[in-house]
């Protein structure tokens, strides 16, 4: 049986401090064209370093056979190591919801401003002064608790992001739930959504 989806992976060799400017400025890219990008069914990113080599990731899904393509129109913009998957664990229908979500994150995170003298930036630093979902034990991550504490925030700092992300129920499950749910498989490598906030968004 041929595979639904492929996932296209971007390895960028950056510095800490660059990963997350880099990552805006690329993403970007992606905006600029007129016409929606054919075949492409999401994506996220993720930063890097010890005991990992220090780089950031770009990971984009996308439709079986339209998988050149996407990767094409993409790798003109992002440098760095290229792979692709057929087998990879986030892929498979049953975790449709999570690349949703990881997509969602990843856009919320960042459209957060790099300003950190605005009342924005610190109103939410103060917010995640709350633990990440991935460092909770697994059914204790509240998602009422993170929503009473975070939503008013990101509200603020990524208004567009967040109106998509709440009003994307097509999955059958809210936002808030979905931020801090575990995957039923894969749990050693594969963290609750929420935790790509802490990750991008400061």
């Amino acid at each position: 049986m041929e595979p639904r989806e492929v996932m296209l992976q971007w390895r960028l060799p950056l510095s800490v401090s660059d990963q997350r400017r880099m990552l805006v400025t690329l993403l970007g890219t992606l905006g600029v064209y007129k016409t929606p990008l054919l075949g492409l069914l999401g994506y996220y990113a993720s930063r890097h370093s010890t005991p990992d080599p220090d780089e950031a990731w770009f990971v984009a899904f996308a439709a079986a056979e339209h998988a050149v393509a996407v990767a094409d129109r993409i790798r003109a913009h992002f440098p760095g190591a290229f792979t692709r998957s057929t087998t990879d664990n986030i892929l498979g229908d049953d975790l449709a919801w999570y690349r949703l979500r990881l997509h969602h994150i990843t856009d919320i995170a960042l459209s957060v401003t790099d300003d950190q003298q605005s009342a924005v930036y610190k109103t939410l630093k103060r917010a995640m002064s709350v633990p990440d979902p991935r460092d909770m034990p697994e059914g204790e991550a509240r998602a009422e608790v993170y929503q009473q504490v975070l939503e008013g925030a990101l509200m603020t700092a990524a208004p567009d992001a967040m109106t998509r992300a709440i009003a994307s129920t097509g999955m059958g499950v809210d936002f808030w739930t979905d931020f801090v749910r575990r995957p039923h498989r894969n749990k050693d490598s594969l963290s609750p959504p929420g935790h790509w906030l802490w990750n991008l968004a400061l």
